[in-house]
């Protein structure tokens, strides 16, 4: 990059004069027919000014396009991570964690009693 910038340093150094620029046809109503002045580096610089800004829109729209396009995919993918939760009482039921597997006679007699009908449970154990 250095040799780069002393190449066109030198180069507009060596070619620092005024060129006649002729106005187009379809312009000459809006600046008159005659040849207009231009310094070189200065018309160098603006079409180096515009190349660089030009380039610098088509890589920030890449940028722009492939980050929403990762956000995107991360929205799908936590939709699809919600559905799956949402449908999982259907797919994967929790245990029945608070019933114990085998009955508990202690404690069935224990809440027979609470709800006053603990005779009909001697009767059936």
């Amino acid at each position: 990059m250095i040799s780069l910038g002393i190449v066109v340093g030198l180069f507009l150094v060596a070619n620092s004069g005024w060129i006649p620029v002729n106005v187009p046809p379809w312009l000459g109503a809006l600046f008159g027919d005659q040849p207009r002045e231009i310094w070189l580096p200065a018309l160098i610089a603006g079409w180096l000014t515009t190349v660089i800004l030009l380039a610098a829109g088509l890589v920030w729209s890449m940028y722009y396009v492939w980050r929403r396009r990762q956000y995107e995919a991360l929205i799908g993918k936590l939709e699809r991570e919600l559905a799956r939760l949402r449908n999982l009482p259907f797919t994967d039921p929790a245990p029945l964690e608070d019933i114990p597997e085998r009955p508990n006679p202690a404690a069935a007699r224990v809440l027979a009693s609470l709800d006053g009908g603990g005779e009909d449970f001697e009767e059936q154990g």
